[in-house]
C-alpha cells in the first residue's frame, strides 16, 4: 500500500478536519492534523484592501479584529452548488471555489508542515450532495494541491472510524449532525458488505441554532433600547459576530447550565450581555431537536426496520453534543446509544480507513425506465460493480411523435422525484428507422447519469438526467 494513499478529509460547514490511518509494525494508529488539538473552523477572512487571507483558527478566534478589515466568510459548505455566488474583495472576484480551495489548501498546510505529504485522499460528503457541489469540491481540491482519489458517504465514513466497536452489528443508524446538515443513514453489515438501507437529510443543524438563539439575542437587546429594527436589517457583520457569541454559549451549555453572550459593541444599540440558561436554551431549541429524531425515524421507517431492530446509533457531528438531544436519544435507545468521544475526527477518520484499504462500491438498488406497456426496463440492476459502470441501449418511435416522455423508477426516492419525468424533444422526422438512444454511466462522483438523444439527430445536444442519491454497498475489502 502506498503510505501517501492514507489520508481522509472531512469538509465541513463549521469544521473541517483531515487524519491519516497507517500502520507501524502491525500496530493500527490515526494521525490527526489539527490546530489547539481541534479540527480547523471552516472560515475565511480576506483583507479588503491587501487579499491577504486568514484560514484556520486564526480566521476564528480574530474574527471580531478582524471584521473592520476583512471580509469574513464562513459555512461555504452550504454553497457548494452555487454557481451565482461571488464576492469582489480586493480588486479580486472570489468564487465559491476559490473560497473552498482555501480551506483545503488550509488542511494541506497543517499536514505538510508535520512532513505528511499530503497529495492524495478519500473525501467524505453529505447524503445527497448535488453533482455541481461534488464537482466544485474536486475542483477546489485540485487547485489546492490534493487529488481526491474518491468519496464516501459521511454516515458510511463514520461507521468505519468505529469499525473494531460496530463489526458485531447488524443494523446500525448513523445520526451525522454538524453545523449545515443532518444526515441519516441506515446501514446493514453483512458478510463484508456495507448497505445503506435508507438515506435521510434536513437542511437544519448547528447553524439554524445558532442563528435562532441570535435571532432571539437580538430581540432582547432590541426591546431593551427601545429599538424598530430586525435582525436581519443589521449590518452583516454585527449579525455574524452576534450568531458566533451564540454559538460560543451553545457548546458552554452542553455540559454547563448557563452561558453569557457578550458583545462589547452590536451596532447602533451598543454593548450587550445576557444570561440564558439550559432550561431556557433548551425550551427554544426544542422544534428544531424534535425535527432531528423525526428525521432519524423517517430513514429508520424507510429501511424496513423499527428502532428496535437498530442495533446500534452513532452519534458524531459538533451538533449531537446538544445535551437535550443527547437525553433524549438515551431515553430511546438506552445502551444501544454509542456516543464516540472524538466526534470531530469520526468522518476524516473513517474516510483515511478506505483511503488506506480501499474496497469497492456496488450498486443497492434499481435503475429503471418504464416502457410503454408499464413494465420496468432495467438500466441499472442491484449488486452491480460502480467502478467505471457504463452501458448503452436503443428504442425504437414507432409513430411520429416530436416529443417523448422518459420515465424513470426503480426506488421510493425516484418515484418521488419530479425529475424522473423528463420531456425529451426528438427533432427528427418520425420515421420507423428513427430510434431513441440512451446513454448511461456513474461518474468518478457517484453520480448516475443518463444521456439521450435522437438517432436522427445525433449532432444535437442530448437531454441529460442526474441521479445524485444512488443507493450503494461498500465491499470493505481488507477490513471483513
Amino acid at each position: 500500500m502506498a503510505s501517501d494513499r492514507s489520508f481522509g478529509i472531512d469538509f465541513g460547514t463549521t469544521n473541517s478536519s483531515v487524519a491519516r490511518y497507517a500502520t507501524y509494525r502491525s500496530v493500527a494508529r490515526f494521525t490527526t492534523y489539527d490546530e489547539q488539538n481541534r479540527p480547523i473552523p471552516s472560515v475565511v477572512a480576506i483583507d479588503r484592501s491587501s487579499g491577504k487571507v486568514h484560514t484556520g483558527i486564526d480566521a476564528w478566534e480574530r474574527r471580531s479584529a478582524l471584521q473592520d478589515s476583512c471580509e469574513c466568510i464562513s459555512s461555504i459548505k452550504m454553497l457548494l452548488d452555487n454557481e451565482e455566488w461571488s464576492r469582489t474583495i480586493a480588486r479580486r472576484e472570489w468564487t465559491v471555489i476559490d473560497i473552498a480551495t482555501e480551506i483545503l489548501r488550509k488542511l494541506k498546510s497543517v499536514a505538510d508542515a508535520r512532513k505528511a505529504n499530503l497529495q492524495v485522499a478519500t473525501l467524505a460528503m453529505p447524503v445527497g450532495l448535488s453533482p455541481a457541489a461534488r464537482r466544485t469540491l474536486r475542483k477546489a481540491a485540485e487547485y489546492a494541491g490534493i487529488e481526491i482519489e474518491s468519496f464516501v458517504s459521511e454516515p458510511t465514513a463514520a461507521f468505519f472510524a468505529y469499525y473494531e466497536e460496530l463489526r458485531g452489528s447488524d443494523r446500525v443508524a448513523v445520526f451525522d449532525w454538524g453545523g449545515g446538515t443532518l444526515d441519516v443513514s441506515i446501514l446493514r453489515h453483512e458478510r463484508g458488505r456495507i448497505t445503506e438501507l435508507a438515506t435521510v437529510g434536513l437542511d437544519v443543524a448547528g447553524d439554524s441554532i445558532d442563528r435562532e438563539l441570535a435571532s432571539r439575542m437580538h430581540s432582547i437587546i432590541a426591546r431593551e433600547r427601545g429599538a424598530q429594527v430586525l435582525f436581519e436589517e443589521m449590518d452583516p457583520q454585527d449579525q455574524d459576530n452576534m450568531i458566533v457569541e451564540c454559538e460560543r454559549a451553545k457548546r458552554a451549555l452542553s455540559d454547563a447550565d448557563s452561558a453569557t453572550i457578550s458583545l462589547p459593541r452590536y451596532g447602533d444599540l451598543g454593548a450587550f450581555e445576557h444570561t440564558i440558561s439550559y432550561d431556557w436554551f433548551a425550551e427554544v431549541i426544542s422544534p428544531i431537536i424534535n425535527d432531528a429524531v423525526e428525521c432519524l425515524d423517517q430513514a429508520i421507517q424507510q429501511s424496513k426496520s423499527t428502532a428496535a431492530g437498530i442495533d446500534r446509533v452513532v452519534l458524531v457531528g459538533g451538533s449531537s453534543n446538544i445535551r437535550s438531544l443527547r437525553e433524549m436519544m438515551r431515553q430511546r435507545f438506552g445502551d444501544n446509544l454509542f456516543f464516540p468521544g472524538d466526534k470531530g475526527w469520526s468522518v476524516s477518520k473513517g474516510a483515511a480507513m478506505l483511503s488506506y484499504a480501499p474496497g469497492a462500491y456496488v450498486t443497492a438498488q434499481d435503475v429503471s425506465i418504464i416502457l410503454a406497456d408499464g413494465s420496468p426496463y432495467y438500466l441499472l440492476r442491484k449488486g452491480e460493480r460502480v467502478a467505471r459502470w457504463h452501458t448503452s441501449v436503443e428504442f425504437g418511435i414507432t409513430d411520429a411523435s416530436q416529443t417523448l416522455r422518459i420515465v424513470f423508477s426503480g426506488s421510493e426516492d425516484i418515484n418521488a422525484d419530479e425529475t424522473r419525468h423528463r420531456l425529451l424533444e426528438v427533432k427528427g422526422y418520425g420515421f420507423l428507422e428513427e430510434k431513441l438512444v440512451l446513454e448511461a454511466w456513474i461518474d468518478e462522483d457517484l453520480v448516475f447519469n443518463v444521456r439521450m438523444k435522437s438517432s436522427m439527430r445525433p449532432d444535437r445536444d442530448a437531454e441529460v438526467w442526474h441521479y445524485d442519491r444512488l443507493k450503494l454497498s461498500y465491499d470493505i475489502g481488507g477490513w471483513a
